[in-house]
């Protein structure tokens, strides 16, 4: 399996992991949902100037996709999380897109960062060897 997504915050160094807003409104604690809803409906501006009054855990990363020009993802720093029975630890990060993403038909998605797989891809048998 290869997701294609390699982002790299590269502020802090870490590997992206790609949510929709349907995904992040169950993960992230009703205090920061009115920044999901502003940065998916563009109802504010995100912006570097706006990156400095960010609360705490909260980052704008740079990145470009191949149907689009340079633009910045919201990412949140998370305690952990699970890929397949494997813990991944130091704080890794969610970035939100935009969009909602469907992924065998499914509106909540999380688009795991290619890196994140070559480390479990060794121990799991339900991951496919590409």
């Amino acid at each position: 399996m290869d997701t294609g997504n390699t982002l790299k915050d590269i502020s802090t160094g870490k590997h992206v992991v790609i949510a929709s807003p349907e995904i992040m409104y169950d993960l992230l604690p009703k205090q920061f949902h009115y920044i999901v809803y502003d940065y998916t409906n563009g109802t504010q501006p995100f912006d570097r100037k706006s990156a400095i009054s960010m609360p705490e855990g909260i980052h704008l990363v740079p990145y470009r996709t191949i149907s689009s020009e340079s633009d910045l993802m919201l990412a949140f720093d998370c305690d952990f999380f699970f890929i397949n029975n494997r813990m991944i630890r130091n704080r890794p990060l969610i970035g939100l897109s935009r969009h909602t993403l469907q992924i065998s038909h499914m509106p909540k998605c999380i688009l795991l960062n290619s890196a994140y797989l070559r480390k479990v891809k060794k121990n799991d048998k339900y991951i496919s060897k590409s």
